[in-house]
């Protein structure tokens, strides 16, 4: 299993704590609610159909999970957006001309 940082997500104007895990191929999200709920667990699941959607793991907990799972695709885009804008380059003096 492979952990990565922490983040928080807006649980009904109030933070809830995120912790992303790797087992195996699955990407599971481990929340932690601040009104004292069980913590919930959800991943992306694919139907019958080929589309993806947020499921609870247990099975169980669908409305909480689709809710959760929106605002962590939310975060996750907004990190990978700043990411991107803060890549810098060095500026490279021209080659040399062998002709010079």
């Amino acid at each position: 299993m492979e952990d990565s940082k922490a983040f928080e997500i807006d649980w009904g104007g109030q933070p809830a704590q995120v912790t992303n895990h790797k087992i195996k191929t699955a990407r599971i999200f481990h929340i932690i609610f601040p009104d004292g709920r069980p913590p919930l667990n959800i991943t992306i699941a694919v139907n019958s159909d080929d589309e993806k959607f947020w499921t609870s793991v247990p099975e169980g907990r669908q409305a909480e999970a689709e809710f959760a799972g929106k605002a962590v695709a939310a975060y996750l885009r907004e990190y990978r957006r700043i990411q991107a804008c803060a890549t810098t380059t060095d500026k490279k003096s021209p080659a040399p001309s062998l002709f010079d």
